[in-house]
């Protein structure tokens, strides 16, 4: 029997692809104009945040 080919993802690959995601997420929940509410508002900027950190993260991995 062969043996399972096993793909191996860099961290790197790994923190672009979360973050690629979350770019995704936010064109998602993307508010209307002028019916922004407290929940759509706290959690862009929360996305926003993690996308901040993985930015940190991809930058002293270069």
């Amino acid at each position: 029997m062969n043996a399972a080919t096993q793909s191996k993802i860099s961290y790197t690959d790994n923190l672009k692809a979360r973050k690629s995601h979350l770019k995704g997420l936010i064109t998602l929940i993307k508010p209307r104009i002028g019916k922004t509410t407290k929940i759509e508002t706290m959690t862009i900027a929360a996305i926003n945040a993690e996308i901040g950190v993985i930015e940190q993260q991809l930058a002293k991995r270069s």
